[in-house]
């Protein structure tokens, strides 16, 4: 038998925008908490410096980060990088950016949002990397074919050409390889496989 909740119980649903609004919101409010205490350079209004970079061209998943920006110039931007201190400024990644690894040890930028995986591989190699906060509780790929193919297995695709981004070259694609026998053409163009959510 079901017992019906109390009537001061309220259960609220969050829909899938504003499940990723609220979680990117957090983020941000994870980076504030992790550069309070840092030793990064202040601008000439007080403000504490922060650079931050996206893994991709800004999109959907990245709109808390741009949100927390200041209020000039944009109607649904609080300002809450200023609010706490920091002037953080977004660079967004692409596909001629180097990994987020590279950028953090070169000092391109001071934070990154990067992949489970990135985090592990630098733990596994000795790079002094700390991951602050993670947003998604699974790292999701895929690999799109065209419709009306004889592919409809992984084991399909032995063969046939895959076009894969420099990022799962330390992610999925070596367990693919060592799984499925896929081989690697290096002089094979490059491109994004773009998560699917």
């Amino acid at each position: 038998m079901n017992q019906s909740p109390s009537s001061s119980t309220v259960i609220y649903r969050l829909s899938r925008r504003q499940f990723i609004q609220y979680s990117c919101i957090s983020i941000s409010n994870s980076l504030i908490a992790a550069c309070a205490n840092s030793n990064s350079a202040t601008t000439n209004s007080g403000l504490d410096k922060v650079t931050f970079g996206t893994n991709w061209i800004a999109q959907a998943e990245h709109g808390g980060f741009y949100q927390a920006m200041s209020t000039t110039g944009c109607a649904y931007a609080t300002g809450i990088y200023k609010n706490h201190g920091l002037d953080v400024t977004i660079k967004m990644g692409g596909p001629q950016v180097p990994s987020g690894t590279q950028l953090l040890m070169g000092d391109a930028v001071d934070f990154f949002m990067g992949y489970g995986i990135d985090a592990i591989n630098a733990v596994a190699q000795g790079i002094p990397k700390i991951t602050v906060t993670a947003i998604f509780q699974k790292d999701p790929q895929c690999i799109i074919s065209h419709p009306n193919t004889a592919i409809k297995t992984l084991a399909d695709l032995k063969g046939k050409p895959i076009y894969i981004s420099a990022a799962a070259n330390v992610n999925f694609w070596p367990l693919l390889k060592a799984k499925y026998g896929f081989t690697t053409n290096k002089n094979a163009l490059i491109t994004l496989i773009l998560p699917h959510f």
